[in-house]
């Protein structure tokens, strides 16, 4: 089929899917991804662990590169059952046995060789992020006189405060490039996953084109599907986390229910995007006519 004929799923008709879907498995959806973050910040953290037990030596760090490298691989193991899981609420079917494990229970080795291909595109949007820092190092250090000031501590002097307040600009302008990056690079293999799911035969090769060929003209398409499932639950994050800093410390209950509906609203957040990775995968194959049979329940 030639791409100018191909068409682009409709976002409401989408939306209305995941809506019905969110409605009836959204308790059990934030429980899950809570249990993945929790697993992710431990298994992260333990990464870097061999760099303070070598006191931040170049053998340190080379190992918490390697271990960390491992964990990568898990995560995305982990992730992949997440993806497994709503892509089945999507289409109505039973969860696979092992839940968020499913990934590990395999018997061809794809799913790890994904997570490999994965932990690989992290490294290099880690490399290049890290590169674009180093080479605009200068400019990035000169904003820290931004932060200076909320920096600045009697038990400090001055020296110390600039010196904390250089590496917070970096480690900030890091992690946005590192966001950026990792968006612009990642975004194009987000429905190998699914590919993968589909059909039980195909290669990570023949998924990663799959993948290519769906997102292939339609970034801001998909991006602006998340942007306009999510918008609404940004703008309520965003109000609770204001009205939380400006009553904390004055009223500790509403600050903390506050803190609680934030919390439930980023959770709400992270469920919507990954439902709307399955979502958008069937419906662009539905509406084209690549698909059919129960497939076709999820986009309908």
């Amino acid at each position: 089929m030639d791409k100018e004929k191909l068409k682009n799923p409709e976002y409401k008709r989408m939306y209305q899917v995941l809506r019905e879907r969110l409605a009836k498995n959204i308790a059990r959806s934030v429980l899950l991804l809570l249990l993945f973050n929790v697993m992710l910040s431990f298994l992260l953290t333990s990464g870097f662990s061999p760099a303070m037990l070598f006191n931040g030596s170049a053998a340190g760090y080379a190992i918490s590169f390697v271990f960390t490298s491992l964990i990568l691989i898990v995560v995305f193991t982990l992730a992949y059952g997440i993806v497994a899981d709503f892509t089945n609420v999507v289409l109505g079917k039973k969860n696979s046995p092992g839940g968020i494990f499913c990934g590990f229970f395999e018997k061809s080795k794809r799913i790890f060789y994904s997570s490999v291909f994965f932990t690989l595109v992290v490294i290099f949007v880690a490399s290049v992020s890290a590169a674009l820092v180093f080479v605009f190092k200068e400019k990035i250090i000169s904003c820290s006189s931004f932060f200076a000031q909320a920096f600045s501590n009697e038990n400090l002097n001055q020296l110390d405060s600039e010196k904390i307040a250089k590496a917070f600009t970096l480690a900030l302008f890091y992690t946005g490039i590192f966001f950026l990056v990792f968006v612009f690079c990642f975004l194009p293999f987000i429905f190998v996953w699914n590919a993968l799911l589909e059909n039980k035969k195909i290669s990570l090769k023949t998924a990663i084109e799959k993948s290519l060929f769906i997102i292939r003209g339609r970034y801001f398409h998909y991006l602006g599907f998340v942007l306009f499932v999510c918008l609404k639950n940004f703008a309520v994050l965003f109000v609770a986390v204001f009205l939380n800093a400006i009553l904390s410390g004055k009223n500790n209950f509403i600050s903390l229910l506050l803190g609680f509906y934030a919390f439930l609203q980023y959770y709400t957040i992270l469920a919507k995007i990954y439902y709307c990775i399955p979502i958008y995968y069937f419906s662009f194959l539905s509406v084209n006519g690549m698909i059919g049979g129960d497939k076709n329940e999820g986009s309908s």
